[in-house]
């Protein structure tokens, strides 16, 4: 139950960051650069405009782009838990902008809540391939999704790995930064702690493995003759 609340968190958060797009990304930037808010919002993407005009910008500085609106709409399934048609708007999203790491990550967490623990891995993976320091806020939730998919999986190498990259880039971050080093931390050592019952879980099934087949060698043996 925990879980899902994060999980529903995290992209409810990243989804209100999103939204914040539409309403002051644009006019933030315009305004400090000395310009006048615009008089009109841009056209419909059906409606004729001025030579030139565009609803759209890909860079997301004087108006939102195509790729991060469908992303938004692709939130606002996710958070209706209409998983199916996230999946599918935020498929959509990524192929108008498959650089942008908030795509792949908004997948992983659609699949997520569908179980599907294969699909989130690989999109979550495709997330982490693509952030880097530019966003460091996003590359944080992108590092504990990779290490958290591992350990659902209980891929408790890969898992044990992944969270140490995340405790190294939240330590960077700090708590003011949205860095949580300590709660990947505590993930870590109950991984590790994991990793050490399996491999004693190993030991005593390879025993218990040996014996059988002595004890089935021993079956098979042939009676011994009497004289």
């Amino acid at each position: 139950m925990r879980s899902v609340q994060r999980r529903h968190r995290r992209v409810l958060a990243l989804g209100l960051a999103a939204s914040s797009v539409i309403a002051g990304v644009a006019l933030t930037s315009l305004e400090a650069s000395g310009q006048k808010r615009p008089a009109k919002a841009a056209p419909d993407s059906g409606a004729p405009g001025a030579p030139g005009e565009s609803r759209y910008d890909p860079d997301n500085i004087t108006a939102i782009s195509q790729a991060m609106e469908t992303l938004v709409k692709g939130i606002e399934k996710y958070n209706a838990k209409d998983y199916t048609t996230a999946i599918d708007t935020f498929k959509k999203g990524i192929q108008l902008n498959p650089r942008h790491p908030l795509g792949h990550y908004l997948l992983g967490e659609a699949y997520l809540a569908t179980s599907n623990l294969p699909e989130a891995e690989a999109a979550f993976k495709a997330a982490e391939e693509v952030s880097d320091s530019k966003n460091p806020l996003l590359r944080s939730h992108v590092l504990f999704a990779v290490a958290d998919v591992y350990e659902r999986q209980k891929k408790w190498e890969q898992a044990s790995k992944a969270w140490q990259v995340y405790i190294e880039h939240a330590a960077k971050l700090g708590p003011d930064g949205g860095g949580f080093p300590q709660s990947g931390a505590a993930r870590l050592k109950a991984v590790d702690e994991a990793i050490k019952l399996d491999k004693q879980y190993e030991i005593v099934r390879q025993r218990i493995a040996a014996e059988k087949d002595g004890g089935a060698a021993d079956a098979n043996k042939p009676a011994p003759t009497k004289k």
